[in-house]
Parts: structure tokens; sequence; C-alpha cells
């Protein structure tokens, strides 16, 4: 029997880029490596069209949090000029894109459950919104038979410690109930804001849900996004079961970790408006021929590690390593994940960031009435 590859399979292979096994071998007794044929498949370049628009996971937006620090959440838009300029980052191995793949998998396996169960309207819903230029993508709407509304659905995955903290809330004293993340929020809420031609269609859609998964153990569990005039407005945030979602009060009595006693407070300008200015700016920085100022720490100034370690938001682990080594980059989880670190920061940690204003606002906690004036002005008080 000729065990010879056909043309089609070695042309395939060809174009994966198969180099480093000898074709011979599968003429002898070498089985066939579907395991690196399906790593190269999955590290291949993609051509995907592009509309020109900017995303909606894109999304970003300067809030006050709960223990009152101006802070940026989202997309850093340093990052997506370096991107959008065709700066060279760091590439994924075929493991972390086989991790990134499974939420694609997980979404596609729970639509067939949803249509088996009768509930199924529609998936992959594409949204263009040409007056901001922002497009997206819904994962599903699916139809509550009970209250005869359809509802918008984003499905996310995840697993590990700070997943389980996160949604579930395990060890979470700021929110023992869980939390969704914040990106995903953002992403939301553009949904909702730009959800009327969705419902001239289906019917009215009051409110969102982000619906997770988790891969280690499958439990699931869904929270409910609205904004708070209907398509504008602030972001509301409830459990599963429509309870506003709060920051704990008693989170320093309850942390035994956190060494001040902290005033918490729901975090503030997380809305519509703001999200949508930061677009807006967005597009008039990737003009630019220089990049943008920073806007996440690589490293944390020392006053702001030692303020996040007493407030039990930086672990002793890590805070002990910010102490022990002064070249480590104990900072933001953004730069650390950045395939654009090295030329953001390009002396490491020693890069010179004393202009950067995004990052120096953070170095401050403001009171209600600061935080107030703040939040209207995007200037701090004057000391």
């Amino acid at each position: 029997m000729d065990s010879a590859l056909t043309k089609e399979a070695l042309a395939f292979l060809e174009r994966l880029g198969e180099d480093e096994l000898d074709m011979d071998d599968y003429e002898g007794s070498l089985p066939f490596q579907l395991t690196q044929v399906s790593d190269k498949q999955l590290m291949a370049p993609e051509y995907r069209g592009s509309s020109g628009m900017l995303y909606v996971t894109q999304s970003s937006c300067e809030i006050v949090d709960e223990f009152g620090r101006p802070t940026l959440i989202g997309k850093c838009h340093r990052q997506l000029w370096y991107k959008s300029k065709g700066f060279k980052g760091d590439s994924w191995d075929a493991i972390s894109l086989r991790r990134m793949k499974y939420g694609q998998w997980i979404e596609d396996a729970l639509q067939d459950e949803w249509k088996k169960s009768g509930i199924y309207v529609q998936n992959n819903v594409k949204i263009r919104a040409h007056q901001y230029n922002v497009s997206g993508e819904i994962d599903a709407i699916v139809f509550d038979p009970h209250k005869n509304h359809p509802v918008i659905v984003e499905v996310k995955s995840g697993y590990g410690y700070t997943f389980n903290k996160n949604v579930f809330g395990k060890s979470n004293h700021l929110y023992p109930d869980g939390m969704p993340h914040i990106d995903y929020i953002m992403q939301v809420m553009w949904y909702l804001h730009l959800r009327k031609p969705i419902e001239e269609v289906h019917g009215e859609s009051p409110y969102a849900l982000i619906y997770y998964l988790d891969r280690a153990d499958c439990r699931d569990k869904q929270f409910v996004i609205e904004l708070e005039d209907s398509y504008s407005g602030k972001a509301v945030i409830k459990r599963g079961d429509g309870r506003l979602i709060v920051p704990n009060p008693r989170y320093s009595q309850a942390n035994r970790y956190c060494k001040i006693d902290a005033e918490i407070r729901p975090m503030e300008g997380l809305t519509m408006e703001r999200v949508i200015e930061r677009f807006a700016t967005l597009e008039k920085k990737l003009e630019q021929e220089e990049p943008p100022e920073r806007e996440y720490f690589l490293r944390y100034p020392e006053e702001l590690a030692d303020d996040l370690f007493n407030l039990a938001q930086l672990s002793k682990t890590k805070y002990d390593l910010f102490n022990s080594n002064r070249n480590e980059p104990v900072g933001d989880f953004k730069c650390f994940y950045c395939p654009f670190t090295e030329h953001c920061y390009p002396e490491g940690v020693k890069t010179d960031i004393s202009t950067d204003e995004p990052l120096q606002k953070r170095l401050h906690r403001l009171s209600k009435d600061e935080t107030a004036v703040f939040i209207k002005s995007g200037k701090l008080p004057v000391e």
C-alpha cells in the first residue's frame, strides 16, 4: 500500500511552513505528527478583512476607583498606537493561542445548547456605529419566554485563582459576590448603547448578560448589565438575581491584610459618554507621529506600591519582590502582558515616566468632593 502523502496534503503542510518534519518519515515508521501540524495551523498568519473601524474591545475609561484613586481601565492608547503603526511585538506560542481559542469553542457549544432549549435567537451579530467609527460583534441573543423579550449575551470563560476571585468572589473582600471584569462591562455597554436596530427586529431588550463559564470545574455564573438612562449614562452592574453590586463598605475590617482604615465607595466615572470620549481621543492619538503618553506602570513608584500594599491590593509576595529588587517590573498586569513593552519602556523600569501625566494622576487618592470635581473636569485638586 502506498503511504505517500497526496499532493493536496503536501501542499497543506508546505503552506503551514512544515519545515521541522522530514517528509520521508511519513513513508517510514513515524506516525503522523498531528500535534505539530495543529500547532502550526494555530500559529499560521490569517488574513482578516478590516472595516477600518475601531473595536468595542478597545474600550477604556478614566474612573475613580473604590479607594478614591484616579485610574485608567481598559485598553492602553499607547499600546494601540504601536499596533497601528506596525511595530513588531512579542508573538504568542501555540499553547497560549489554544487557551484563547477555548473561548470560541465554549461559545459555540453553548449556542448549540441554547438552540436545543428553544431560546436561541441569533449569534455573532455585527454592529457598526459609523458616527463613532466603532464596530463590534454580539456573541448571542436569546429569548426570555417568561417576560417575552430578547436578551443580549456576552460569553466569557476562564480559570484559576484570579478568575475565581473576580467572578465567583472567592477570597474577594471588596466584592464578596464577585464582579465582572471591567473591560467586558465596557464592551457590553456598547451593545446596550447601540441596540436600537436589534430591538426594532426582536423587541425591547432592557439589559444584557455577561455569562461566565469556569473551564476548570464547569461552574457558570451570570451578571446583569444595564445603562442608567437606558441607552446612555452610568453602567449599572447587578448580580444574576438582579441585585445591585456594590463594594463592601467594611472591606478594611473584613480583609486582615488591609493595614489602614480605608473609606470604600462605589467607583465613579464609568459612563457611556466617557467611554465614547476616550474613543474620540484615541482616533486623534493614532494620527500622531509620536506615541502618546504611557498609561500603565511597568513598575509602581514606591509611594504607590506602599499604598497598594497597605490597602491589600498588592500581595505580600509581590511587595517583597518589589522591595528586594529595584529592577523587578512589579506593576500593572496590562504592562506585563503587553507585546510592546520593550518599545514602550526602552530602558525597562529605569525609563523616565515623570512627564506621563496619566501615570502621575494615580499617585493621588481623592475625597468624595474631590472625586466629583475630577470626574467633571478631569483635573486634580490644587494642593
